[in-house]
C-alpha cells in the first residue's frame, strides 16, 4: 500500500521536471536553428551532358525499338507457321486483340 503513493510522488516528480524545463537554445551553426546560414552549396549546372554509356544504351535501344516496330508489322499473329509472313508478299493489316 505504501508502494503506490511513492510511485505517484516520483512519476509526478518526472513529468514535472519534464514539463518546466526548457530546451537549450540553438546555435547559430546548428542547422535545426532559424538564424543557421545558408548551405554553401553552388548552383547546378544548367544542362546535362551525356557520357559513352548513355549514348551507347540509347543506340541499343534506337534498335530494339526498330526490331520491335518490324515485328509489330510483320510477325506472326497467333506464333503459328500458317500465320508467319511471306517473304514475297506485303505486309498485312495489323490485327486488333480486343
Amino acid at each position: 500500500m505504501i508502494r503506490l503513493p511513492i510511485i505517484l510522488l516520483a512519476t509526478t516528480a518526472l513529468l514535472t521536471a519534464c514539463a518546466a524545463t526548457r530546451p537549450a537554445p540553438l546555435a547559430t551553426a546548428n542547422p535545426a536553428s532559424p538564424d543557421a546560414p545558408e548551405g554553401a552549396h553552388g548552383p547546378r549546372p544548367a544542362s546535362l551532358h551525356t557520357d559513352e554509356t548513355t549514348r551507347k544504351s540509347a543506340t541499343l535501344l534506337s534498335a530494339a525499338r526498330k526490331a520491335q516496330s518490324y515485328w509489330d508489322d510483320y510477325g506472326p499473329v497467333s506464333g503459328t507457321p500458317e500465320d508467319a509472313p511471306k517473304s514475297d508478299s506485303t505486309p498485312e493489316m495489323k490485327h486488333d486483340h480486343h
